[in-house]
């Protein structure tokens, strides 16, 4: 670790920029996803280097995070024996909690209460830092001794998809999210707050045996594996619990099939898909392409079975069978399709099935064929979304959105045709093409308010992986005149996966040139969190899934609050998309979010629609 100090003068070569990794380990990847929701200072550090710090820690010692991570670990002290001292006490002697002397910038200092974590493995620690109220109760008449609530534990259990429960110290349940009463099957009200003892049965694992305790729910068959994680606060333990059981009861029970299943699987597929129940196949959700095939409504077709979409419905085969059979539109005409049936796992509903088939005269393999011709027949086309700052109303970008003009489905959203053209190896020729289209479109926008707006372009993962990306923007901004300062790439949350050395540098090498990197769709994976800083990023867009539960889940508004607190200490701007309710642009406005998009500022709009819209 001493290796990693400050070299004096020249004696030592440039080091590699600091770039620290804990990607390894389940309790690191636990507390480095949420670090960001604690009011309280936490800094992760070895012997010699801090390691990690989050944004309140940075306040408290009054610097960015820039000039914390990374740096050696006396340069938060006053002088070196100062910082002996500290780090004889607290790594050496194992002192778990009281006061430090730490320096801010101007040669001032400053005293903070600490209370030292276990280890999170050896030779790295975590210390909680808070103002120490007693030494500063000098410089202030007054002060509060009355202890605060505790809300650190809750917010924290909350923003986990993960089933967990929180124990204090006197083996309360002092949290539980809602995954884990669904685990359970059981209420808030009859967990939190109460003895672990009484409310559930547990066998705590020996010191010296793998920390995993068993627990027996009342009324409750078997038994639950549970892993045991120390928490920063002493005698505090987690307890990780394996997801949910299908049918497990839950305090919020799942959504209808209609909307959950349908919707998340398959409702932008562009084959006419039918979600249907029982031996007669009653059809409980349909999507927009059945709705489109048939000639009834979505609502109509939810009252009926599949045998009155078909000619044949009694000879003989199961309705669930799958192959071909005629089919009947409402005007009475008949079409063959070749359908595909799979059974999905619901104890709710007992007996569902998927019922999916090709278009009428149009298969698979011709929408597939077609799909592949579109560019070159001139089908495709780009749409622009604005992006708003909620402050003044103003448009700060436009997103480009992909349009497919099929011949006879009409306009197609890229959604619906995505997964075709990602399994037919066409999303980086039709990358190239948006990427074109969108910068020679942006090229001839209007100022407005006085001001140029930047166009924004989504960049699938195939692109990067596949070819040359600073080349094909380098083009795209010659051929069009538009400036690179003017151009954002939003990138697949996925990037952030890879450690391959050439897609770092080739984002590094965009980056130089003033074009905008962001990371789309920000918040399906925290455990990224730690990768951010090795990516030439200026922003983080919201996952609209996010975005639609602000205001209805409290864990998706403690996922949210916790990456824009994040991203201010990495200097990231966050975007959000999606925003449907004054209700949610209210709640991203009060974190700082002031850069919105969606149905509420206004929906996709073709290129001069867009134009007068700025203009």
């Amino acid at each position: 670790m001493n290796a990693a100090r400050r070299p004096q003068g020249n004696e030592h070569p440039e080091e590699e920029p600091f770039i620290p990794d804990f990607s390894e380990g389940a309790e690191t990847g636990l507390y480095l996803a949420l670090f960001e929701l604690i009011d309280e200072g936490l800094i992760i550090t070895g012997d010699e280097v801090v390691l990690e710090a989050n944004s309140a820690a940075c306040r408290l010692l009054e610097r960015d995070y820039r000039q914390i991570a990374g740096k050696p670990l006396a340069d938060l002290f006053p002088s070196e024996r100062d910082f002996l001292d500290a780090r004889a006490r607290l790594f050496i002697q194992g002192e778990m909690r009281g006061s430090l002397r730490v320096s801010l910038p101007g040669e001032r200092h400053r005293d903070l209460r600490f209370v030292a974590a276990a280890r999170i493995r050896p030779g790295i620690h975590a210390l909680i830092l808070s103002p120490d109220v007693i030494a500063e109760a000098y410089a202030s008449s007054t002060f509060d001794e009355t202890p605060a609530v505790d809300a650190l534990w809750p917010r924290l259990a909350a923003a986990l998809e993960q089933p967990v429960i929180v124990i204090d110290e006197r083996d309360r349940i002092a949290a539980a999210n809602a995954a884990a009463l669904g685990a359970l099957g059981l209420t808030r009200g009859s967990l939190v707050g109460q003895a672990v003892g009484d409310c559930l049965g547990i066998d705590w694992p020996a010191a010296d045996a793998a920390q995993v305790a068993r627990l027996k729910v009342p009324g409750r068959a078997g038994e639950i594996a549970a892993r045991v994680l120390v928490g920063p606060k002493p005698d505090w333990r987690l307890l990780i619990l394996p997801p949910a059981q299908h049918g497990t009861a839950t305090e919020n029970p799942p959504a209808p099939p209609g909307e959950s299943v349908l919707e998340r699987m398959f409702v932008d597929s562009p084959l006419p898909t039918l979600l249907c129940e029982g031996p007669q196949l009653r059809i409980l959700a349909a999507n927009a392409a059945a709705a489109r095939v048939y000639g009834y409504s979505r609502e109509t077709l939810c009252t009926m079975d599949i045998g009155a979409l078909r000619t044949t419905p009694g000879d003989g085969r199961h309705a669930a069978e799958p192959g071909i059979w005629q089919h009947r539109r409402s005007d009475g005409t008949t079409f063959d399709v070749d359908v595909v049936t799979y059974a999905l796992d619901s104890a709710a509903h007992p007996g569902l099935v998927v019922v999916m088939h090709d278009l009428p005269e149009a298969p698979l393999l011709a929408f597939e064929t077609r799909l592949r011709q579109a560019v070159d027949l001139g089908q495709l086309d780009v749409h622009f979304q604005p992006l708003v700052d909620v402050r003044d109303g103003t448009v700060h970008a436009g997103e480009a959105l992909l349009r497919w003009h099929h011949p006879e489905l009409g306009l197609i959203p890229f959604q619906r045709f995505a997964g075709v053209a990602r399994d037919s190896g066409q999303l980086v020729r039709m990358g190239d093409w948006v990427l074109h289209a969108a910068c020679t479109a942006a090229a001839a926008w209007p100022r407005h308010e006085g001001r140029v707006v930047r166009v924004v372009v989504n960049v699938a993962l195939e692109q990067l992986l596949h070819g040359n990306l600073a080349e094909r923007v380098h083009h795209a901004l010659s051929a069009s005149g538009l400036d690179a300062a003017r151009l954002e790439l939003d990138l697949d949350e996925r990037v952030l996966d890879d450690e391959h050395t050439r897609l770092i540098g080739m984002l590094q090498a965009i980056a130089e040139t003033g074009v905008r990197l962001a990371i789309d769709d920000y918040g399906r994976g925290l455990s990224s969190i730690p990768r951010l800083k090795r990516y030439p990023l200026h922003a983080l867009k919201l996952d609209p899934l996010l975005v639609r539960e602000v205001g209805i889940r409290e864990d998706s508004e403690a996922i949210v609050e916790a990456i824009t607190g994040m991203a201010g200490v990495l200097g990231l701007d966050v975007l959000a998309r999606g925003v449907e309710a004054e209700g949610q642009e209210a709640f991203l406005s009060a974190l700082g979010c002031r850069l919105q998009q969606g149905p509420l500022f206004g929906r996709p709009m073709a290129p001069d629609a867009f134009s007068a819209f700025l203009a």
